[in-house]
């Protein structure tokens, strides 16, 4: 064969071979190892205290409602949402884990000394447009590819059912419970139960919450990046709420 001819099949390879090195380098030098929490945080002592502001604009909390619930707003400032995604590298058995977060989470929920009142409405909501991990170009495939936020950018939760919460709540102790609802995100709603670690200290709660669940439940797509890069078909989502009672 001429060298002539041999040219396009060069060229040929070495697209083929930046290709590799590109996803390679993504793997050795970009990719994340994260690990989900298994604890509620700490209550911060300005919580404690009452000097830290609820909700994500400082929307006041509301005083006890009848019967002796009470109304907890979420503090924007020390409460947290975020994902936890597979990733993987074609023909490599080991995946990573990408981690994306916000701070822009918002809302309240009712709890009386039963539980969670079912006769109020007890929600939160994240807008995902401010979801970011440690990769830019990750951010980009998710906002556009995966939750398409232009088009569906918030995802909230309405609470239905609190399973666990104990009668006498021991203060700073964490009370393992599971919490039932419907998730409305990319444009479906449908029903998931968390798994709750929560701790209460005077009007003050810190609670964990995860779910998993699989991509297409929600109808989103599982990113797959020139057939070098793709996800697992399941994602965990994690919320950690710190919320303060008004009243």
């Amino acid at each position: 064969m001429s060298l002539v001819m041999r040219w396009p099949f060069r060229i040929a390879g070495a697209a083929v071979l930046l290709v590799i090195l590109a996803a390679a380098g993504w793997w050795f030098f970009i990719r994340s190892a994260n690990e989900l929490a298994t604890t509620a945080r700490d209550i911060p002592e300005e919580v404690k205290s009452g000097s830290a502001t609820p909700g994500a604009a400082g929307t006041s909390t509301a005083p006890t409602v009848a019967g002796g619930t009470r109304k907890y707003a979420i503090i924007a400032g020390e409460s947290e949402a975020a994902y936890f995604a597979d990733e993987k590298l074609a023909n490599l058995p080991l995946p990573s884990t990408a981690k994306g977060t916000t701070k822009a989470i918002e809302g309240h929920f009712y709890l009386g000394a039963d539980g969670l009142d079912t006769a109020q409405e007890s929600k939160f909501t994240v807008d995902l447009t401010t979801l970011r991990s440690d990769q830019s170009r990750r951010d980009n495939q998710v906002q556009q590819r995966g939750l398409e936020t232009a088009k569906y950018p918030k995802a909230t939760f309405v609470a239905k059912k609190l399973e666990g919460y104990p009668k006498e709540f021991p203060a700073g102790q964490e009370v393992e419970m599971k919490l039932t609802g419907t998730l409305d995100l990319h444009g479906v709603t449908k029903e998931v139960t968390w798994d709750v670690k929560m701790k209460k200290e005077g009007d003050a709660i810190s609670a964990l919450a995860t779910v998993n669940f699989k991509y297409a439940d929600f109808n989103i797509p599982v990113l797959n990046i020139a057939g070098m890069v793709s996800v697992e078909d399941d994602v965990t989502l994690q919320v950690q709420v710190v919320a303060k009672a008004g009243g």
